[in-house]
């Protein structure tokens, strides 16, 4: 059982750092999590077992709705 809990990826294509939840119970490996959602010869990838620790003065959280409403806001 993996004691991985988070993946973290950097999307070179599109300029933006992920952050999704893992399961190893639930989900394939974590490869396979990242391939579903990002083309893996534009992206780095990694698991955590701790979430990761972000910082900077600009930073904000959103949930995924929010994020993917500014995804579309940007794209139009």
């Amino acid at each position: 059982m993996s004691k991985f809990k988070y993946i973290t990826v950097l999307d070179f294509e599109s300029g933006q750092v992920y952050l999704y939840d893992f399961d190893a119970m639930t989900m394939p490996n974590a490869e396979e999590v990242v391939e579903s959602r990002h083309n893996l010869d534009n992206v780095q990838y990694m698991v955590h077992k701790y979430a990761p620790a972000l910082w900077t003065k600009d930073l904000y959280y959103c949930n995924r709705e929010q994020a993917y409403a500014l995804q579309n806001e940007n794209e139009e």
